[in-house]
């Protein structure tokens, strides 16, 4: 019986001990806690504050972009971004800054592009020092470079582009994937950088289509 006296005599004596420390650091694991709430609180502030500054939400209307994205789809726009050929971007149109669309980038910036009357040719493969195809009055009987893209503006856009031989520096010429329900660089000329909120990266709603934006 003596050994096991001893035993739970030792067991008392480690109780008491710890006891007597815990009198000693009676906040520590109260203070532990606290470290832990505050580390907590500024990895989410700080996590916060970059979604802000990198990250904007946007919310796809209409059916521009059918069937790429669909009217309601939810997408993450990384800002600041540069744009790369076939990306899909968000800008503001100009004289309207309460809009938001989202297209898809054709043209980019060096690319060639001649006019016929109201027909826009864009070819990214030629090389500008390349001679552009003869100027006559319809190139529509005319055999194009390869990569030619043929696109048929609006008139106003047409004289904006006039005399143009590439796409400016910091300038797009963006098309909805759905080209007949679809406003864009056909009725609103190049995009500007400066009107390019970022370009789309990932889409968060609905569930069953989540995922990276090609």
């Amino acid at each position: 019986m003596v050994p096991i006296k001893n035993k739970n005599q030792k067991k008392i004596n480690k109780r008491i001990a710890n006891e007597k420390v815990d009198e000693r650091n009676p906040n520590r694991k109260r203070t532990a806690l606290k470290y832990f709430k505050n580390a907590c609180f500024l990895l989410v502030l700080f996590l916060g504050i970059l979604f802000l500054i990198k990250i904007k939400p946007h919310q796809v209307s209409g059916e521009s972009m059918m069937p790429t994205l669909e009217n309601g789809d939810r997408l993450f726009i990384l800002k600041n971004e540069d744009p790369q050929r076939y990306s899909l971007i968000t800008f503001e149109p100009k004289g309207n800054k309460d809009e938001s669309y989202i297209k898809r980038v054709i043209g980019m910036p060096g690319d060639r592009i001649w006019l016929d009357q109201n027909t826009v040719y864009l070819n990214s493969q030629m090389a500008e020092t390349n001679p552009t195809p003869p100027n006559e009055e319809n190139l529509s009987g005319v055999e194009l470079p390869d990569g030619t893209l043929k696109v048929r503006v609006d008139w106003e856009i047409a004289a904006e582009l006039e005399g143009l031989s590439t796409i400016p520096a910091d300038h797009y010429f963006v098309l909805g994937d759905n080209r007949r329900h679809s406003t864009d660089s056909r009725e609103m000329g190049l995009i500007d950088q400066d009107q390019i909120e970022g370009v789309v990266k990932f889409r968060y709603f609905p569930f069953n289509r989540l995922g990276t934006i090609d």
